[in-house]
């Protein structure tokens, strides 16, 4: 096995995201909310503009695995599409990385299960 292949981390076919994955897939809701409020937009936007022109290969190939047992590999991929949909309104409703006239986001709790 080469160098390269034991270092993928997602299914094949996905190599083009695996630059992604040590700072973006993460596997809680509320790792995944503060990886957006300490990121620039111009990170997320990278992120999101990547990451939506391969949506729909990502679901079709998480759509083979059932969801309370994927492997490791899918796994990190579902993470990555997971933290697209946390920076989405980001990117197509805010233009920030928080949500404009709200809350602090230190007076939101975000419970874990």
């Amino acid at each position: 096995m080469t160098q390269t292949k034991m270092a993928q981390t997602l299914p094949a076919g996905f190599d083009d995201l695996e630059r992604y994955v040590a700072g973006w897939s993460l596997d809680s809701e509320l790792l995944r909310n503060r990886k957006r409020i300490s990121s620039t937009m111009e990170e997320i936007t990278e992120f999101y503009k990547t990451l939506i022109a391969r949506m729909k290969a990502i679901t079709t190939h998480l759509d083979q695995h059932p969801i309370d047992n994927l492997p490791p590999a899918e796994t990190r991929l579902l993470n990555l599409a997971l933290m697209f949909m946390e920076v989405s309104p980001a990117v197509e409703l805010f233009h920030q990385p928080t949500v404009p006239d709200a809350f602090p986001m230190e007076r939101f709790e975000i419970l874990q299960p």
